[in-house]
């Protein structure tokens, strides 16, 4: 298993894409490259790594509105663009995922 996150807030000329979704705990920051229709996760010592729209969603379910509306807007001002299907299909699968996670979450509660 991997270690905690360490926290990071990025300053601007640390952000690799225009549209970026920046968590104020400092981790699992969301990047979304306009050029590909593609959302990364933004890490302080690695690359922007690729996420299916379905595990952004999954990474930051606080944010599911700003990650439908941007995959959305991109998805119409590209109909032409093979991406556009295939981040509308992401986005569906994930919303799902979680909504079947916090049904069943809510059907059996946690005891302490």
């Amino acid at each position: 298993m991997s270690q905690p996150e360490q926290p990071w807030q990025p300053r601007p000329h640390e952000l690799p894409f225009t549209t970026h979704l920046i968590n104020p705990h400092g981790d699992r920051h969301l990047g979304f490259n306009e050029a590909d229709g593609r959302f990364y996760r933004l890490w302080q010592d690695r690359r922007p790594e690729p996420l299916h729209a379905g595990d952004a969603i999954l990474l930051r379910p606080s944010d599911i509105d700003q990650i439908i509306k941007l995959s959305m807007i991109w998805a119409m001002q590209h109909p032409n663009q093979p991406r556009s299907g295939d981040l509308a299909d992401e986005v569906a699968a994930g919303a799902k995922a979680v909504v079947l996670h916090f049904a069943q979450a809510a059907q059996h509660p946690v005891r302490r």
